[in-house]
This record gives C-alpha cells, sequence and structure tokens, in this order.
C-alpha cells in the first residue's frame, strides 16, 4: 500500500476528493445572535425566528462555523444554530482532551439538541462535520428530519485507496498525528496550503480557507485528522434513520459519474440517500457556487 504523507492526507481532510486530483498536494453573525455553549467540544451561536425551521449548521476540519455565514445571514426566518467545534477558530480554544474529536462533537451536538428542546432538525455537516452529522442523526433520530452531507463520505482514507481498511491506515494515522503536532508552525501552515487549490476554485476562496486553517489550533486539528484518517464511520450509518441529501462537487479534472460513483459507494444500502452534483466548484461548495448551495439548502429544509 502507498504511504499517504501528512500533506497529502491533510488536504484531503479538508477536501476529501482533493487527494484524488492532486497527488503532490495532498463572520461575522448577525449581532442578536446567542453564543451558547452545550459541552467542552462544541460552541453555538443561535439566530433567526425561534418559530422558524431548525436547521443545525456543522463545519468541517479546521473551519469555523463562520463558513455558513452567508446562508445564516439570509435565511433569517429559520432557526438557525451555527456549530464550531472548539479549537477550530471561531474565537474558541481547543479542549484539552483531544481525543475522539468527531464522535465528541457528535454527541455533543446530539445532547444541544435535547437540551433546547429541537424538533424536526435540518442538520448540515461540510466535511469532516458531515461525520459529525451523520453521528448525531443516529444519536437523536426523534429530533433530526434530514441530514445534509456536503463533499463528503463516511471513510476519507477510502477515496483516497479504495479498499484500504482502517486497520491498514492505523500506523500512518498514528505517524501524521504525531507529525503534524510536532511541526513548526511555518511548516505546518506550509504544508496546508499546498492543498489550496483543491478546496476553492477562486483566489478569494483559497485566501478564505487559508484563513480559517491560520485561526485553527493545530493540535486540534492533527488529532481530527489521524481519527479521520483511521476510521470508517460507514457502519455507524446503519442507526440514521432520517433522509440523507449528498452535495458533492463536480470537480472539472474529473468525470461526473466518476466522482459521483466514488461517494455514492460509501452510502449505498446504508441510508436513504438523494445525491446531487454540483458542477464548477471544489470542496467548499458554499464558496464556489453559493447561490447554487443555499437553493439546496433551501430545498431540503422548506421540503420543496
Amino acid at each position: 500500500m502507498k504511504p499517504v504523507t501528512a500533506c497529502r492526507f491533510a488536504a484531503a481532510s479538508l477536501g476529501a476528493l482533493a487527494i484524488f486530483l492532486s497527488l503532490e498536494a495532498f463572520g461575522v453573525f448577525d449581532a442578536a445572535a446567542q453564543e451558547l455553549s452545550s459541552a467542552d467540544r462544541i460552541t453555538v451561536s443561535r439566530s433567526g425566528a425561534d418559530h422558524g425551521a431548525s436547521v443545525v449548521y456543522i463545519p468541517g476540519l479546521a473551519t469555523p462555523g463562520a463558513v455558513y455565514a452567508p446562508l445564516v445571514a439570509q435565511e433569517a426566518d429559520w432557526d438557525n444554530h451555527v456549530v464550531t467545534l472548539n479549537g477550530f477558530g471561531g474565537g474558541t480554544e481547543a479542549p484539552v482532551a483531544l481525543e475522539n474529536v468527531v464522535e465528541g462533537a457528535a454527541l455533543d451536538v446530539a445532547a444541544y439538541l435535547e437540551a433546547e428542546n429541537l424538533e424536526d432538525v435540518v442538520l448540515v455537516g461540510h466535511s469532516m462535520g458531515a461525520q459529525v452529522a451523520l453521528l448525531a442523526a443516529g444519536y437523536a433520530p426523534d429530533q433530526v428530519s434530514e441530514v445534509i452531507v456536503v463533499d463528503s463520505a463516511p471513510f476519507f482514507a477510502g477515496l483516497m485507496q479504495p479498499g484500504v481498511t482502517p486497520e491498514m491506515m492505523a500506523p500512518q494515522a498514528a505517524a501524521i498525528h504525531q507529525q503534524m503536532s510536532a511541526m513548526p508552525r511555518d511548516a505546518y501552515l506550509g504544508m496546508m496550503a499546498q492543498g489550496l487549490r483543491v478546496q476553492s476554485m477562486t483566489e478569494q476562496g483559497q485566501a478564505q480557507v487559508m484563513a480559517w486553517i491560520e485561526q485553527a489550533d493545530q493540535r486540534a486539528v492533527a488529532a481530527a485528522t489521524a481519527e479521520l484518517m483511521g476510521t470508517d464511520f460507514a457502519p455507524r450509518l446503519s442507526a440514521v434513520q432520517a433522509p440523507v441529501t449528498l452535495l458533492y462537487a463536480e470537480f472539472p479534472e474529473m468525470a461526473p459519474s466518476v466522482i459521483r460513483q466514488m461517494f455514492v459507494s460509501q452510502y449505498e444500502g446504508r441510508v436513504d440517500l438523494e445525491a446531487r452534483g454540483v458542477a464548477d466548484s471544489r470542496h467548499f461548495i458554499m464558496l464556489d457556487q453559493p447561490e447554487r448551495f443555499a437553493d439546496e439548502i433551501a430545498r431540503v429544509v422548506e421540503g420543496e
């Protein structure tokens, strides 16, 4: 099995399909928003209309909740709950314990739904945040009505190396965790910058992604990257009762049918899935195709 370097997997974790296309590279919210800290691993900002549709937004690796700011501002008649994983920017600090980042965040999201007495919730998760959303939906099946997955799959390493298993990836995951954690800051940021071209199609989008990376805690990113590399969440999908809408980026460099199969194959037979490709976009669909992204989210939330 060909080894996966820290550089390549870090880029792929931010954009699951990125590594397949680039082998060398791997907000302010409404001032009236209420800041709620539900647990050690997440911070939630709530805004909009209490009587509106309840939507919970979960960002991906090294990304704060601000990635959803334009959509949240546009849909002020929804009851918007924007999550930031502590340590991933947004003025948050990483938790002391950095094990089980995805699982821990999912448990905290599920606990938040219960604490706030939310019902018919639509969970929106981008990249690693989609894995958090899917696990949370399994923990709170009576409260979640829909899950929207944005450019993500249950087992990122499986996108990079079809047929690979978590057991095969475990040694590389451990090595990457150690390497990324110990890197001098400049070297780490330089490594992460190598994957920017697969995150967004525009220089502006790439600059925004890099700014978010710079705000994120390096140790938290390293721990999460290792967890994503060595964990297949597909067996956990059997607990997800809500329908799942998958939005995936149709990278211009690959045939749409090939991209679709790469993603859909990890969900088939496990969830009630509707997969929809978004053309002319890279991993951060909300940056490259904001209008299409907003339309797709509204279509699900409003039942269109």
